[in-house]
């Protein structure tokens, strides 16, 4: 048997397997159709590889708090929207810098932290707050 762990963190995968793995492939063709150029292409895809597991991490944790819970999906919406801002704005300001021509490194450096820091954070709130549903 898989521990606790083990199964959030293939639920997690499968997660973003089947919502960020296709985003991440069919964004680059719709960015390409709206003209954005070579340099900011490679920047949003790497933006997005950064930032669509961060969001699917933190997702995790707010689902297992709500585990139970009536109305589940407005605490949900409640406890994870506030958390999926900083993953946004960091992620629009890499590709924004990258099209204006500044460094998009900084942006892309903060959102490599923060899904080191969501992915064993994520991983520990959300089997935490399942054992406690479990009790």
């Amino acid at each position: 048997p898989l521990s606790l762990e083990a199964m959030v963190l293939a639920k997690c995968l499968a997660n973003w397997l089947l919502t960020g793995a296709p985003l991440l492939l069919v964004a680059p063709v719709l960015a390409m159709m709206l003209h954005m150029d070579r340099e900011g292409l490679a920047i949003f895809v790497t933006a997005m590889a950064l930032g669509t597991p961060s969001l699917v991490f933190i997702g995790a944790i707010g689902a297992a708090l709500t585990v139970g819970a009536r109305r589940g999906g407005v605490l949900l919406t409640l406890l994870v929207l506030p958390l999926y801002i900083p993953v946004l704005i960091f992620g629009v300001g890499a590709v924004e810098a990258a099209v204006t021509g500044q460094p998009a490194q900084p942006h892309l450096l903060v959102l490599g932290g923060l899904l080191l820091g969501t992915l064993p954070l994520g991983l520990w709130a959300s089997t935490a707050a399942l054992r406690q549903a479990l009790e």
